[in-house]
């Protein structure tokens, strides 16, 4: 019987995984790859380019930036390893090395790139996703926070907005931001069209794909765009002075050092750096 990636996972989770800082990560990656390949595929049938295969779709369909890629496909390394340790697997085919990481600080959306794909999108009648990227750039959340919103977390009134923790999203915290203007706008629209419970409805494969071919339309070659845009809020907060402590308040993170690499200059919570984005 050949030794399957399900039967790999299981042996990785018990003998390497499971008392291991960050394990919980780890099983969703891995569980991933398993699901990719299918829990019955043979680890040795997985050769270079199937592993290849595995790593465009990580960036070209979930967004992946290069270290998260490497980190998800060396689960399948520990595959190979658990094949060879408990499989009695003899010969397993060599797996490419892994990606160059690149300077995230360096991947950003600049406005001309912003006002040419919402100018695209717009006159292709893609005026939801044209919001969506403007809000994004502009807020600098996680779409996946976007996703969840209702109308009841928005105060128009006020120019507010609540992003709220879910439970398997390994985040702490939950925030209320102001809107920015040009964020404001496009909420309001977007809440003027709504069809249904929820405000940005669109999945992340469709709001990638709609984005990448207003890219390609507009002759940008821009990688890993949907992740840039909150690279880009960040960058911007960074430059108008905001500290890494206000940076990872607006953004949501726990760890203010996981914003150092924003910081230009010395800053002088919330209101510094809304008014750093809009101009104030």
């Amino acid at each position: 019987m050949p030794y399957t990636i399900k039967e790999a996972f299981k042996d990785a989770w018990l003998h390497q995984w499971k008392n291991q800082s960050g394990a919980r990560t780890t099983r969703i990656y891995a569980l991933e790859a398993v699901n990719y390949f299918g829990p019955n595929t043979p680890v040795e049938d997985i050769d270079a380019g199937r592993f290849m295969d595995y790593r465009h779709f990580l960036a070209e369909y979930k967004d992946n930036l290069p270290a998260t890629i490497n980190n998800k496909t060396s689960k399948l390394r520990v595959f190979q390893e658990m094949a060879l340790v408990h499989g009695r697997v003899r010969n397993l085919p060599q797996f490419p090395k892994n990606l160059p990481v690149k300077n995230r600080k360096q991947i950003i959306w600049t406005q001309n790139e912003i006002d040419l794909c919402v100018e695209y999108l717009r006159r292709v009648n893609r005026k939801d996703v044209a919001r969506e990227l403007v809000f994004l750039c502009e807020m600098g959340c996680r779409p996946v926070e976007m996703r969840r919103h209702t109308k009841a977390d928005y105060c128009l009134k006020r120019g507010l907005v609540s992003f709220f923790k879910a439970n398997n999203d390994n985040k702490t915290g939950n925030r209320t931001l102001p809107l920015t203007p040009k964020a404001l706008k496009a909420a309001v629209e977007q809440i003027l069209n709504m069809r249904g419970e929820l405000v940005w409805p669109l999945s992340d494969n469709e709001l990638h794909h709609a984005v990448r071919r207003a890219l390609d339309e507009c002759g940008i070659s821009k990688t890993f765009i949907i992740k840039a845009t909150r690279h880009t809020c960040a960058t911007n907060l960074g430059l108008k002075g905001c500290t890494n402590i206000e940076i990872a308040a607006w953004l949501g993170h726990s760890n203010p050092q996981m914003c150092t690499r924003y910081v230009h200059m010395d800053g002088s919570e919330h209101a510094n750096a809304y008014n750093a984005l809009v101009g104030v």
